[in-house]
């Protein structure tokens, strides 16, 4: 029957019918088309809503095992105010949820370390903190910036004492074609965890390279109480697209 004919013959029925037996017919006969259709109209707000509220990064860092005794959110709202950032257009997030371990290779220290590798290939991190030995072992891979290309002399001796140092002599061989001589990851990650456990120390090194600050001093990280066994490391990923607003970060942790 064609579509018209079908129309006219809806008509005949509903004709000499009050509104309210109208509305009885509509809704025995259509309130699955209807109900079908308000959910789809629904999921079409929704979903242009989604979109129309993302907002761009003005920021974002990662903190690693980090203990979960602040507010995130607080702290990105204290940071981009004072920053300047216009939270009303740019989001300014802070990731303190990830686990990583070097000497447990469980599937949640896997989901980590795949999650970090792709937001540090879409230049999404800005700045990471760490402890030392998750830290070095990011430093070996270079993923940090050399904080001589970014920071004076002077900002650098003000940071005298807390300057973490990676050994560019060992960057070198953990990156050669002929280092890997282990069996197995867990066995590298174990002799990894023993390598230079003093990275203040450059002259036991033999190309020491500033590469992260101790912010163990920082009145921020002390109030968050996030890392109580260990001193923090931060570092600022050397393909940041806001280098300008990651130095900001390292000023906020120490006012």
């Amino acid at each position: 029957m064609a579509i018209s004919d079908e129309i006219k013959n809806e008509q005949k029925k509903l004709k000499g019918k009050t509104p309210k037996e109208k509305l009885s017919y509509f809704w025995d006969y259509y309130k699955v088309h209807t109900i079908a259709a308000i959910i789809g109209l629904l999921v079409i707000i929704a979903v242009i809503h989604d979109v129309g509220s993302l907002k761009d990064s003005a920021f974002y860092a990662v903190y690693f095992n980090a203990y979960q005794t602040f507010d995130a959110e607080e702290q990105m709202a204290d940071f981009a105010a004072y920053a300047g950032i216009d939270t009303e257009n740019y989001d300014a997030l802070l990731d303190n949820t990830m686990y990583y371990s070097l000497t447990d290779m469980s599937q949640t220290t896997l989901a980590t370390s795949q999650k970090f590798s792709a937001m540090i290939q879409t230049s999404e991190i800005d700045v990471t903190v760490a402890d030392e030995d998750v830290f070095n072992n990011y430093a070996i891979n270079e993923i940090f910036y050399d904080l001589r290309m970014i920071l004076s002399e002077e900002q650098l001796a003000k940071y005298e004492g807390n300057i973490f140092y990676a050994d560019g002599a060992e960057i070198e061989a953990a990156n050669s074609d002929d280092y890997w001589t282990y069996e197995d990851d867990q066995e590298y990650y174990e002799d990894l965890e023993k390598t230079f456990t003093d990275h203040h120390d450059p002259s036991v090194m033999e190309d020491p390279i500033p590469v992260g600050i101790y912010i163990g001093d920082s009145p921020v990280i002390s109030e968050a109480a996030c890392y109580p066994d260990t001193v923090p490391v931060f570092g600022i990923l050397a393909n940041t697209e806001r280098l300008d607003t990651a130095l900001k970060y390292l000023d906020f942790l120490f006012e």
